[in-house]
């Protein structure tokens, strides 16, 4: 029997199973993409600890690590038959079912103010109501969005300048607006499975790979790499998905109860991760003296933000008619965020 089969039938049992040997605790499944310890076993514990405190031990989460129930699409699918309860699953990977999410994989779209990144990921109107029909079209419903910490590059040469990026072959999800963008800033964009990183990085099949600092530190990709470069030019979006009819037939207490508790995990981490980064960043200093890091200038840092502006373009022809809409309205949140809270 094959692993969506399988989930299937035990979703179908467990309701048997109440019946028959009375109430017992409500078991959450929840899947997340890499390791313990990383990033988003971080968020996914302590949304289990706020649950399960908040429900007085009525509701048990189970954490399912990356791999286990298969790759992101298989846990995609998994959710939205309602065999599985939640997953936490990159962007970039969401936008190949939902193409108006790739709004994230566009190169310096977010603020610089955490504050203003916190309100946009749980509480924007352009995406959680905006996206909610696409979402809803494959079975699935978001319930938050979070950053894992900055895209940072892990690779095998120097990177300062765009110029540095041509023939440089960089790992990438397989998201066609982030194949776009990383053209875009210079790069040859490269998807690849997560676990065939590393030995891509050793055998010099790729010259570098995007991801948090936790998991370049999680995934030893710095064992692998001489390089790790800080352009600031995107943060690592995760999102928080769920079945739509299995979270439709939840009482409305319940749902709000989980709607709740993402935020508040949401907030909870943002505010966590900047520290979390630099502990990471510490710990593969220390580990390989001899990786460089380099942190961009501003004037750096500039000549990249020039090249989104045809990613954002290219965005917009990839969504379709309301794409410019998607990306005025989200701009325009961002900038009034930006107002008020800097």
């Amino acid at each position: 029997m094959d692993l969506f089969k399988s989930f299937s039938t035990l979703a179908k049992a467990v309701p048997l199973a109440c019946l028959a040997f009375g109430a017992q605790a409500e078991t959450w499944k929840y899947a997340i993409e890499v390791s313990q310890g990383d990033i988003q076993d971080l968020y996914a514990q302590e949304f289990k600890k706020r649950i399960e405190a908040k429900t007085d031990g009525e509701v048990k989460v189970n954490i399912f690590y990356g791999g286990t129930l298969g790759t992101s699409a298989d846990a995609t699918e998994l959710v939205a038959d309602g065999a599985l309860q939640f997953a936490n699953i990159s962007l970039g990977h969401l936008g190949s079912f939902v193409p108006e999410i790739q709004l994230f994989s566009i190169p310096f779209i977010l603020s610089e103010n955490n504050e203003v990144n916190k309100q946009l990921m749980t509480d924007s109107t352009t995406v959680y109501q905006g996206m909610e029909k696409g979402f809803a079209k494959t079975g699935l419903r978001l319930m938050s969005i979070y950053s894992e910490g900055e895209d940072a590059w892990a690779a095998n040469r120097a990177v300062r300048t765009p110029e540095d990026l041509n023939n440089f072959k960089m790992r990438i999800l397989v998201s066609p607006l982030q194949v776009e963008a990383f053209k875009d800033l210079g790069s040859s964009p490269t998807p690849l499975p997560f676990g065939e990183v590393y030995g891509a990085l050793q055998l010099k099949m790729i010259d570098g790979v995007g991801q948090p600092i936790s998991s370049v530190y999680q995934s030893n990709f710095f064992e692998v790499t001489d390089y790790l470069i800080s352009a600031r030019h995107q943060l690592f979006t995760s999102a928080i998905i769920t079945g739509d009819d299995w979270f439709d037939g939840l009482p409305t207490e319940r749902q709000q109860l989980i709607r709740d508790t993402m935020t508040e995990v949401t907030h909870y981490m943002m505010d966590e991760v900047p520290r979390l980064e630099q502990e990471f960043l510490a710990k593969i200093l220390q580990e390989k003296p001899a990786m460089t890091y380099i942190s961009l200038n501003e004037a750096q840092r500039d000549a990249f933000r020039a090249r989104a502006d045809q990613t954002r373009q290219k965005f917009v022809q990839m969504v379709g008619s309301h794409g410019q809409q998607v990306l005025d309205g989200f701009l325009a949140e961002r900038d009034r965020l930006e107002q008020q809270l800097n």
